[in-house]
């Protein structure tokens, strides 16, 4: 039977230095090369070598590293350096990966975030220079998972614990990421010898519906179904399925619960709130055929998804606002005004991301906006739409309801703040187009 290594032990020409917990798979351990050099060292307690299906996953696993060198996935996955079997105690296999540092995992940046900002009242995503930092996460992270299925991977593990971000000022986003916790990583066009055998690997509250359903096997869609729930966390500040029970959890992911989400802040342009907050729903869904591909999601990030995801939800066309006007005429020109009560009006034709501030020629009822309370934002195709801010103190009200995810506006409808269920509308301003 093998043993554990301990500190100062050899393995090859590896020499530990650290020991870490065991996981439910492998040991894990910091090693050194006789240069010097950093490396991670895994141990495998599953598969044994006695496993029928042993030799099948020594092959599967030296596949799977070579996908990783020869693809552009090299950037972003953390890259076997090593793969051998050796006794020690007894036969076992290691798998040694390039060690990665001067950074931390997407978990411990959210963590700390949030210790940093649990004194104050204001969410950290709607810190202005919080935001700027989760849209760029978010895009380097896109990033990688498309490099990784371009080489047919499955992460099939992904959760925040897994990203990890290292500073790089030498590069124009000033991140790299690294995909960690690969090793039962899939390919996607070849079953895993551990089908039939054992379950595949996920992690509660991040697994895709495919993870849960008896037979199924996690896809390239999966991942874009766990990639929806961190990016929930990075730009809305939440995850929309979160809960201590994983048949709750079960649930929520089946019914298709999730809303399309409120965004902490503005996308810069190109992008669009209203097409992230759409695709972002879009990936949530129970069925995989329905759900975008990473490069997909990557681009529309960017603002290069050339109304891939806009949403017709709310349109609401052929009712009549609280003006009594029609609102069958969608808002489509090059610029737009928000008129006032008292004939005040602001003219707009770029997106913009609508507070107190820019507001205040309208009058003291002002103060019941945040400085950021909700986005207008004229698409590719020049259609005018609204999309609602996270956290906010008062509800943005269209027409007197509630906004709840992204809509096109229409011709006479009402922007304002306040409470539905109260019967408060705070400043109205009427959507008019300017031709």
């Amino acid at each position: 039977m093998a043993k554990k290594l301990k500190v100062g032990d050899r393995i090859r020409e590896y020499q530990v230095t650290k020991v870490f917990g065991p996981g439910m798979m492998a040991i894990s351990y910091d090693a050194v090369t006789p240069s010097g050099e950093k490396i991670f060292l895994k141990q495998y307690k599953s598969p044994a070598p006695t496993v029928v299906w042993y030799e099948a996953f020594v092959a599967y696993q030296n596949e799977l590293g070579t996908r990783v060198r020869n693809g552009r996935a090299a950037q972003f996955a953390v890259r076997q350096v090593d793969a051998f079997e050796e006794i020690w105690g007894g036969p076992c296999y290691f798998q040694a990966y390039e060690f990665v540092e001067n950074g931390a995992d997407l978990q411990q940046m959210l963590d700390q975030e949030r210790e940093q900002h649990r004194v104050t009242k204001v969410a950290a995503t709607r810190d202005p220079i919080v935001w700027a930092r989760h849209v760029t996460w978010a895009k380097v992270f896109m990033t990688g998972i498309a490099a990784l299925h371009e080489s047919k991977i499955v992460h099939a593990d992904l959760k925040p614990a897994n990203a990890y971000l290292i500073n790089d000022p030498s590069i124009s986003s000033g991140y790299q990421i690294k995909l960690i916790d690969m090793d039962f990583s899939l390919l996607a066009d070849r079953r895993a010898p551990w089908h039939g055998h054992q379950g595949y690997v996920g992690t509660d509250n991040y697994r895709s519906p495919e993870h849960m359903l008896r037979g199924a096997i996690p896809s390239l869609a999966s991942d874009v179904f766990t990639c929806a729930l961190m990016l929930y966390e990075l730009l809305a500040g939440y995850h929309p399925y979160w809960t201590d029970d994983p048949a709750q959890y079960a649930k929520l992911v089946q019914d298709y619960a999730a809303k399309p989400p409120a965004l902490s802040g503005l996308m810069p342009s190109p992008a669009s709130n209203a097409e992230v907050s759409s695709l972002l729903h879009r990936c949530l869904s129970p069925d995989p055929s329905g759900r975008p591909t990473a490069a997909e999601l990557r681009a529309v990030l960017s603002g290069r998804g050339e109304g891939l995801a806009i949403s017709k939800v709310g349109s609401d066309r052929g009712a009549t606002n609280k003006a009594g006007v029609p609102r069958t005429q969608v808002l489509s020109s090059e610029r737009i005004q928000l008129v006032g009560s008292d004939g005040q009006s602001l003219q707009l034709g770029v997106n913009t991301d609508l507070g107190q501030h820019l507001l205040r020629q309208f009058g003291s009822d002002r103060e019941f906006w945040d400085d950021r309370q909700c986005v207008l934002e004229r698409t590719a195709g020049g259609q005018w739409t609204i999309s609602p801010m996270a956290g906010t103190t008062n509800e943005t009200l269209v027409n007197g309801s509630t906004l709840m995810a992204a809509r096109p506006l229409n011709e006479g409808d009402q922007i304002a703040v306040g409470r539905q269920a109260k019967g408060i509308v705070k400043m109205p301003l009427t959507v008019r187009a300017l031709k």
